[in-house]
C-alpha cells in the first residue's frame, strides 16, 4: 500500500440497505416554484406530522379565542417578528375580551415594546372610563382605542427625547463622538433601546368585545404590499349560512386614499411616495414606531447614523434621510370600527399578512379568501363543541391541509434563508355557534 493513501473497504449489501433506510424519509422539493431548488426536506407522517406542526406553531386556546404564531425557519436564520396578545379583563360591569396581532418590521424592539405596553395602557384607560360613568358609549370606546395607539407612539418619542436633545440647535452642536459616547457609556442599554424603537416599527390589529357580546370594536394600523393584516367578521345567519366581511382597509402605497392623503400632506415632495413605498423605503403608510420618518432628518444624520446596528444600512439611511423635508411621513392614527353583534353567532378572525401568501391562498383575490376562510371556520364552529384549535386547523389548511408532502416540506425544508412569511392567526368566537 502506498504511504499517505487511505483505503476503505467496499460496503456490504447490508450496509448499503442500512444507508438507504436512513435517507428514505428525505426528499427534494422546489417549494412550489418550478425550476428553483431543489431543496431537501424530511417526509413526516401522522401522528408525527401533526405533533411537529403543533410544536412549531404552539397553538393556544382560551375560553373564547384560539391563536398561534408560526415561523418554521430556524431562529438562527430568521426570528419571527409577529406577536399576539389575548387577554380577558375583569372590569367594572363584567369581563371584556382583548385580542391582538402585531406585525413588526426592521427589528424586534418596537413590536416587543408595543405588545407589552399597548394592552396594559388600553386596559387602564378603559377601566378609568368605566369607573367614571358606569356606562360607556360605543363612540367613547373607539376613541379610547384610537388615543391609546397614538399615545403609545408618542411615548416612544418621549423616551428618545429623555436621552437625546429635543432642541435641534442643541443637537446640531453635538459631535459624532459625543453621540457615540452616549451609546457606549450606557451600561443599561437604555439609549440603544430608545433609538432602536425609533428605527423599528410595527403594524397592528386588535379588537375589544364587551361583556354581553353585544358590541365588538376593531382597530387597524398599517399594511404591506397588496395585503394587509386582515380582520374578518364572520356571522351565521340561520337561513343563509355563514357570511364574512373584511373589516379593515390597507394602509399602504397601493391604497389610492392613502396615496392621496400622503401627497396632500407633502404637495411639493414627489418622492414622499416612491415605488409604492414611503420615501422609497417603508411599505406601510401608517405604523407605530418608524420615528426616524416622523421627525427632522437631523436625528438620522446625527443620532441614528452613529448607532451600531444591522437593521438599516448606512447607505439606505443616508439616501432616505436626504428626502426628509416635512415630517411626519408615517401616520400613527388607526382606523377604528364598531359592530353590533348581538343578533347572531359569529367569530372574529385576525391574521397577519403571512396567511394570505401561503401556498393555498397565494394569488387568490381578497373576496375569495374571505369567503373560503369564513366557510372553513364556520364549518368547524358548527360542530358542538369544536374539538380542535380552529387557528391551527386554518394554518394546516393554508400550508397543505391533508397533503402530507406539502405540510412536511413547509415544516422541514433545509434552506439557508426564510421560505415563509410569519403567520399569526387569532380566532374569537362569540354567541356559541350552533347549527
Amino acid at each position: 500500500m502506498r504511504p499517505g493513501i487511505i483505503a476503505l473497504p467496499a460496503a456490504s449489501s447490508t450496509e448499503h440497505l442500512l444507508a438507504l433506510s436512513e435517507v428514505s424519509h428525505f426528499g427534494s422539493t422546489d417549494m412550489g416554484h418550478p425550476g428553483e431548488g431543489p431543496w431537501t426536506f424530511q417526509r413526516l407522517s401522522e401522528p408525527f406530522l401533526t405533533a411537529e406542526l403543533e410544536r412549531v406553531a404552539r397553538p393556544r386556546s382560551s375560553r373564547k379565542v384560539d391563536s398561534l404564531s408560526f415561523q418554521p425557519c430556524s431562529p438562527h436564520v430568521y426570528q419571527n417578528q409577529d406577536r399576539f396578545v389575548v387577554e380577558e379583563w375583569s372590569l367594572p360591569g363584567g369581563t371584556w375580551q382583548f385580542n391582538s396581532i402585531f406585525d413588526g418590521h426592521v427589528n424586534h424592539h418596537t413590536v416587543d415594546y408595543v405588545a407589552e405596553t399597548l394592552p396594559r395602557k388600553l386596559k387602564e384607560s378603559l377601566t378609568a372610563a368605566l369607573q367614571h360613568s358606569g356606562y360607556i358609549l360605543p363612540e367613547r370606546v373607539g376613541q379610547i382605542m384610537r388615543d391609546s395607539v397614538v399615545q403609545l407612539d408618542d411615548s416612544i418619542l418621549h423616551n428618545f427625547f429623555d436621552i437625546f436633545p429635543r432642541d435641534l440647535k442643541s443637537l446640531s452642536r453635538m459631535t459624532n463622538k459625543e453621540v457615540q459616547n452616549i451609546f457606549q457609556r450606557d451600561s443599561t442599554g437604555q439609549s440603544r433601546r430608545a433609538a432602536a424603537r425609533c428605527l423599528g416599527g410595527t403594524t397592528l390589529i386588535f379588537s375589544l368585545t364587551d361583556p354581553d357580546e353585544k358590541n365588538v370594536w376593531v382597530a387597524n394600523l398599517g399594511g404591506k404590499a397588496c395585503l394587509s393584516l386582515h380582520l374578518v367578521l364572520g356571522l351565521r345567519h340561520s337561513s343563509e349560512g355563514w357570511t364574512g366581511t373584511l373589516v379593515n382597509r390597507l394602509h399602504a402605497g397601493q391604497n389610492p386614499s392613502e396615496v392621496q392623503r400622503l401627497r396632500a400632506e407633502h404637495p411639493r415632495e414627489p418622492e414622499c411616495l416612491r415605488d409604492g413605498r414611503v420615501l422609497g423605503f417603508l411599505e406601510p403608510t401608517r405604523a407605530i414606531g418608524d420615528l426616524w420618518l416622523k421627525i427632522p432628518s437631523l436625528y438620522s444624520s446625527r443620532v441614528f447614523s452613529n448607532l451600531n446596528q444591522a437593521w438599516i444600512s448606512q447607505g439606505t439611511l443616508k439616501h432616505c434621510t436626504s428626502r426628509i423635508s416635512s415630517p411626519p411621513y408615517v401616520s400613527n392614527i388607526p382606523d377604528v370600527y364598531h359592530y353590533d353583534i348581538s343578533s347572531q353567532p359569529g367569530f372574529l378572525l385576525l391574521c397577519s399578512d403571512g396567511l394570505p401568501v401561503t401556498e393555498t391562498y397565494n394569488g387568490m383575490d381578497v373576496s375569495s379568501m374571505v369567503r373560503v376562510w369564513t366557510e372553513f371556520v364556520g364549518h368547524i364552529l358548527d360542530s358542538q363543541p369544536p374539538v380542535v384549535n380552529v387557528a391551527l386547523s386554518l394554518l394546516r389548511a393554508a400550508i397543505g391541509g391533508q397533503d402530507e408532502h406539502k405540510v412536511s416540506r413547509s415544516l422541514t425544508v433545509e434552506m439557508e434563508e426564510r421560505w415563509m412569511d410569519d403567520v399569526s392567526i387569532s380566532i374569537q368566537s362569540f354567541h356559541r355557534c350552533r347549527t
